[in-house]
């Protein structure tokens, strides 16, 4: 018997923490369903689903509502016009495209999938399924149109209590809803992986580390001005950035030119941008600390999953989807948004106390193994497919 073909609507063609999770979704479910990952263009992201046993469509996303943003570089008047002038004929070539794949359900995978998910021409029968990642403090017009469109919507997962907690807070209070934490592959994750190669640590070197996407969201000028006070009294300590920005709304920023200029004359060179890296988990084994130094909402913080899992140590913000992962003293510390004094604090209170830092690690690497298990997690969100799909098919029945 052929499996239930799931589709999935896909914003980017690179590859962020949202992407990341999705694909350990699919190469763990993908012996129970036939996944048909919808994508903008050709690039990492198709590569890494095509790894992870899913088929892909490319469905190019018009220019103007791949720019159409509203974090870092928020979208004016004229542009809105147009990406919603643009949003019609997209959403029919998403309706024909569905119709060719025949899903079993359609699943969407960012707030742009979500509204034009919900506009679509669906075939009866087949539910929609927004994978909630984001919080929507910060996104007045993106909260209303997914307010208006909920009622198109079937089911939303959310990839923490502080995620559900925005969705019903914004959004609806009726969307059926279930919390499923993103999955972290334990077999590449842990404490033991070899140290990249190309990356040589002297001895005395303490490694302060930030993993992820790299736009304004994640804090990288914080993490840079707490290392600024760090090195004052720290000397041998290196600062690590992982990752690039796959986001084409953020494309005109500059923001990772202003961050390598700054550090190259406040930091002398004690700063190193990796780029973005298919070998993670042997950077991470480097690393002695992670920051998590985001200056606005986050739904979860995938790399603070994969350093605990690894066994380093995190600092990071407390409020929002990482304060949900941190036991401040206990598997890591907390401090306020973008208060840098205290980061900077935390940062050299763990520089110097190397048995707290692998405390800290050995009780974050525990709660990992507890509270992640892979199985578990994609055994929940194959019982959120199997219950839909069912409910909708007698739906459509009745």
């Amino acid at each position: 018997m052929p499996l239930p073909r799931v589709a999935v609507l896909c914003a980017i063609r690179g590859i962020g923490g949202a992407e990341l999770s999705l694909l350990e979704l699919v190469s763990r479910l993908r012996d129970r369903y036939e996944f048909h990952l919808l994508i903008p263009a050709e690039g990492p992201l198709q590569d890494a689903a095509l790894r992870a046993g899913a088929r892909t469509w490319i469905l190019p996303w018009p220019e103007a509502i791949a720019r159409t943003g509203e974090t870092a570089m928020r979208a004016g008047p004229h542009q809105l016009l147009h990406a919603a002038l643009d949003l019609r004929s997209f959403t029919r070539q998403l309706s024909e495209l569905l119709a060719v794949i025949a899903p079993a359900a359609f699943i969407t995978n960012a707030v742009k999938a979500h509204i034009a998910g919900a506009l679509v021409r669906r075939p009866k029968g087949v539910p929609l399924i927004w994978y909630v990642r984001d919080g929507f403090e910060d996104r007045v017009l993106s909260r209303k149109l997914l307010r208006l469109l909920s009622y198109r919507c079937d089911q939303a997962i959310c990839i923490s209590q502080y995620v559900l907690s925005q969705l019903r807070q914004f959004v609806s209070t009726r969307l059926p809803a279930q919390v499923v934490y993103n999955i972290v592959d334990l077999n590449r994750f842990h404490p033991t992986v070899s140290p990249a190669a190309d990356l040589h640590k002297r001895p005395g070197e303490v490694w302060f580390g930030i993993v992820g996407p790299i736009t304004p969201l994640k804090g990288h000028d914080i993490f840079l001005t707490a290392a600024e006070k760090v090195t004052k009294q720290l000397p041998n300590a290196v600062f690590v950035v992982v990752g690039n920005n796959p986001y084409f709304t953020e494309a005109g920023l500059l923001y990772e030119e202003s961050l390598q200029r700054r550090s190259a004359t406040s930091l002398n060179e004690r700063v190193r941008f990796l780029g973005f890296r298919e070998d993670v988990p042997a950077v991470l084994s480097q690393l002695d600390v992670l920051v998590q130094a985001n200056r606005g909402p986050e739904g979860l913080g995938r790399s603070m999953l994969e350093a605990m899992a690894c066994g380093v140590p995190v600092i990071a913000v407390d409020r929002w989807g990482p304060a949900e992962l941190v036991q401040h003293g206990q598997t890591g510390l907390l401090f306020a948004p973008l208060d840098t004094e205290q980061l900077a604090a935390h940062m050299l209170t763990l520089a110097r106390d190397e048995s707290l830092r692998r405390f800290m690690g050995k009780l974050g690497h525990a709660w990992i193994h507890e509270n992640f298990v892979s199985t578990k997690l994609a055994r929940q969100v194959d019982q959120v497919l199997c219950n839909r799909i069912a409910s909708q098919l007698q739906e459509a029945a009745a």
